[in-house]
């Protein structure tokens, strides 16, 4: 009997486990907002003054690339970094945030709307503005949609980053930042995925601002 029971406990706890992951929901975010083509929901409050302006900025600069026409609403997650963020990120735990790829939902770390910023326990890029990391995100949700999932996992990391990181406007680090992290020896992943939306912007305005030349021929 013991051991029945334990071949059906074990797969329930894992499903238990797993499905919120997709469905971030389920974890009962008491806040929730709308606007400007997102669904935000969150640990803490969400005042309108403070909310609905960062959701307008991401969607501006969402709108600068063309896989933003008619994309579905998308399900932002705001938490404080606590153990909804550790659940639903899984291994990505020092990240900004992830995005399901099998889903419209993007769920980010330490979210201050009194700052417009979101935060991660990095040493080096540590926070970024909340409006830049959720059109990036999205981003990646659009780069799903469009080319499917198996191209873009198998595009080379530079266009993906670098593309996300240039409709998103910016990357984590500045210019003045990596010069000074180079000037040091330091080597970064933030420092290549700034030199990704450069190289991004470089070769869009080569080729007419065509997403899909980009990935056709990116090596």
């Amino acid at each position: 009997m013991g051991m029945e029971r334990l071949r059906w406990l074990l797969p329930a706890a894992v499903l238990v486990a797993f499905v919120p992951v997709h469905v971030p929901a389920l974890l009962l975010f008491p806040y929730e907002a709308r606007g400007h083509g997102f669904v935000v929901r969150s640990e803490t409050p969400l005042p309108p003054e403070r909310i609905q302006p960062i959701l307008a900025e991401a969607q501006r600069r969402l709108a600068s690339s063309p896989l933003a026409a008619g994309r579905p609403d998308w399900n932002v997650y705001l938490t404080t970094g606590g153990w909804r963020w550790r659940w639903l990120a899984l291994n990505a735990a020092n990240s900004f945030a992830v995005t399901r790829s099998l889903t419209n939902n993007t769920i980010l770390n330490q979210s201050d709307l009194a700052t417009g910023r979101v935060r991660a326990p990095r040493a080096i890029g540590n926070s970024r503005l909340l409006a830049s990391d959720i059109a990036h995100e999205t981003t990646h949700g659009l780069l799903y949609r469009h080319f499917g999932l198996w191209r873009t996992f198998a595009a080379p990391k530079w266009v993906v980053e670098g593309y996300c990181d240039y409709v998103a406007g910016e990357s984590t680090l500045g210019a003045a930042e990596v010069a000074a992290l180079e000037a040091r020896g330091i080597e970064h992943s933030a420092i290549d995925n700034y030199y990704a939306r450069l190289r991004v912007d470089q070769t869009l305005a080569a080729n007419g601002r065509s997403v899909d030349k980009l990935f056709e021929e990116a090596r």
